[in-house]
């Protein structure tokens, strides 16, 4: 391998991924012995994976997005019966590869964030449950998301029913139920305790339980704010209830909002922005290796001279894991979810206000902004 630089960070992944397992297997024969020819090509994309979200953590110089992933990767193997040797092995030979290249700052950046994986790789991996019944509507999520993992779709509406028509929010059953029954499915999929096919069904029935709610409020007397919000997420990130969540909020809070969904066009994101005359646009990734895509959308938007005085808010999984994220992909702010989202997006108004000559604004560089969260 040679040196790795913004290029060849990515370019070289698949012949590396190739590289590294063929040395696994041959180092620990028994690998095909339990695994056979299915299981070497499933390491493989594995290993493909694994250097993607290596790429992003070095190029974000972000240590935490890959070592966020090395726990994750850990409880997803543990249920193939791999242990953390299997992985630790798997990264000290990235690591001897990465090593044997021409040494340069991003190769010392690599050699670091990987030093750090394989230090992760021994500690514990457990992740939380999202859902606690002495939390504000805990019961109400418990039994909403026992509904849904035993496919029970008139039960989770039931649930929602019940708290509408005692006088719950809207948005607290947006913020109590809905997201955090997501967030624990994730966290269930992850630890092997439901399949892809689970986790897809349960976001359904929820994407069709905040529609059931859209009679009660959409075409309703609401505030007006005469504010525009755009929102999307980048392209190819399917991954998009949050952000539909988030738009929800701001339309009930008396946004003009208007949402595009999953793996937006580049092209059609800026003119749709600049023709509705956003305000602020948020853009939401769930995947990390869809990080530095972000980035290159934000510069994108930020060149187009019609979008001049457009602030941008980011939000999802790497932002929460890296809390400063915003700032290198060059948004104004960030949010963890919909209920912050609007305080951020109030922020970041009120400094666009604000005009000042450049010996004032020399005075003050950076408005530090940005809610973090980690997760």
């Amino acid at each position: 391998m040679t040196t790795w630089n913004d290029e060849t960070l990515f370019s070289e992944i698949e012949s590396l991924a190739l590289d590294v397992t063929e040395e696994q297997y041959r180092i620990q024969p028994d690998l095909m012995d339990r695994y056979g020819r299915a299981g070497f090509e499933k390491s493989r994309r594995d290993t493909v994976y694994t250097l993607n979200y290596l790429a992003e953590g070095v190029l974000m110089d972000s240590p935490s997005l890959f070592l966020h992933y090395i726990g994750w990767l850990k409880q997803l193997l543990a249920g193939y019966g791999l242990t953390e040797a299997d992985i630790r092995k798997k990264l000290e030979l990235i690591l001897d590869r990465v090593r044997a290249g021409r040494q340069g700052e991003m190769t010392e950046r690599t050699i670091h964030i990987l030093e750090m994986g394989i230090e992760r790789t021994r500690e514990p991996a457990e992740v939380p449950p999202f859902i606690a019944e002495d939390r504000l509507f805990g019961r109400e999520a418990r039994r909403y998301l026992d509904a849904l993992l035993r496919s029970d779709r008139l039960g989770a509406y039931g649930v929602v029913d019940e708290m509408f028509e005692r006088g719950e929010t809207i948005r607290d059953i947006y913020r109590y139920v809905f997201q955090a029954s997501q967030y624990e499915v994730g966290r269930l999929w992850q630890t092997q305790q439901i399949s892809v096919a689970d986790e897809h069904y349960c976001t359904a029935i929820t994407q069709s339980a905040m529609s059931r709610l859209y009679a009660h409020w959409i075409g309703g007397e609401r505030p007006k704010r005469g504010s525009v919000l755009v929102s999307a997420c980048v392209g190819g990130e399917m991954h998009e209830i949050g952000l539909r969540m988030l738009t929800d909020v701001f339309e009930l809070e008396g946004w003009d909002t208007y949402y595009m969904g999953a793996n937006a066009d580049e092209d059609r994101l800026a003119e749709t922005v600049a023709r509705r005359g956003a305000d602020i646009v948020a853009l939401s990734a769930t995947m990390t290796f869809h990080v530095r895509l972000m980035k290159k959308l934000i510069a994108r938007l930020r060149a187009d001279e019609r979008l001049t005085g457009v602030k941008i808010m980011v939000g999802g999984l790497p932002f929460n894991v890296d809390p400063f994220l915003w700032k290198r992909v060059g948004a104004d702010g960030y949010a963890p979810d919909a209920e912050v989202a609007l305080q951020e997006a109030d922020r970041i108004l009120k400094e666009r206000t604000i005009v000042a000559t450049p010996e004032e604004a020399g005075e003050h560089p950076e408005a530090e902004g940005g809610h973090q969260l980690g997760s």
